[in-house]
């Protein structure tokens, strides 16, 4: 084994490729033979290796005013009411157990959004819950209330 070509010894066959890729007798570099038929080979086959296909990607990058901490201020204050929110359904003493579990879930999941970096999808999700957990509450009291 070449120590300069590192590797096995069945790595070595690769690294005796001639330049278009194409190996000689026995898989050498058969120097020996020159002319315009390899040359002519060899364009060929550098033809059939180029025939990747290839991505252009251009990017066009833009100024955003985004001011990060008065987004984050918004961010918490919603936060802050939607915990407020939960709070109020977990203390109502007249509230449904299953419901009070859930606002429960919803108010640490809130507590430790805060303590990580915020992003909107994170609160809307939240939120989106609370919403989802007041329906049910209407419903539940709409169900409980005798029909006149």
């Amino acid at each position: 084994m070449d120590r300069d070509c590192g590797g096995e010894p069945g790595d070595q066959e690769r690294y005796e490729l001639d330049k278009a890729g194409v190996a000689g007798a026995g898989g050498r570099h058969d120097a020996a033979v020159q002319g315009r038929e390899d040359d002519d080979e060899a364009t060929e086959v550098a033809r059939v290796r180029d025939k990747r296909q290839r991505v252009r990607i251009s990017l066009t990058p833009r100024r955003v005013r985004i001011d990060p901490r008065k987004k984050r201020r918004l961010y918490i204050k919603r936060l802050e009411r939607l915990m407020q929110e939960c709070d109020q359904i977990i203390s109502d003493p007249e509230g449904f157990e299953e419901i009070q579990v859930k606002a429960m879930s919803i108010l640490i999941r809130a507590i430790k959004v805060c303590y990580v970096l915020v992003t909107d999808e994170q609160v809307e999700t939240l939120e989106e819950e609370l919403e989802k957990l007041k329906r049910r509450i209407a419903e539940k009291i709409r169900a409980g209330k005798p029909e006149a």
